[in-house]
């Protein structure tokens, strides 16, 4: 994961979502740390965005103005983006499934 202030913004955000969806099964359990993994890729990927762009900034236009980002990147991320999104979804989807058949 990286840095230790990094694991313990993870452990934080872990412990939110087991405090939010109460998990009472290893399966339950399971999920909310799957669910804790994608909303950590999101951010990571928010961030990488970010950097990228401050990058592409900075290397073709030392002046500030805006410089469109590669169409390829742009379409890989928005992907991956989506990619995340549906999973978030369907994870939530099986926890409450979960919740209501207890």
């Amino acid at each position: 994961m990286g840095s230790r202030e990094e694991q313990a913004a993870f452990d934080d955000l872990l412990d939110e979502l087991e405090r939010e969806f109460d998990p009472g099964t290893a399966t339950e359990y399971s999920l909310v740390h799957r669910l804790a993994v994608l909303f950590w890729r999101e951010k990571r990927l928010a961030v990488s965005e970010a950097q990228t762009l401050r990058e592409t900034e900075n290397e073709i236009n030392p002046y500030g103005s805006q410089t469109p980002l590669n169409i390829d990147y742009q379409l890989l991320v928005g992907r991956y983006q989506t990619m995340l999104g549906n999973q978030v979804n369907k994870t939530i989807a099986q926890l409450k499934a979960l919740k209501s058949d207890n």
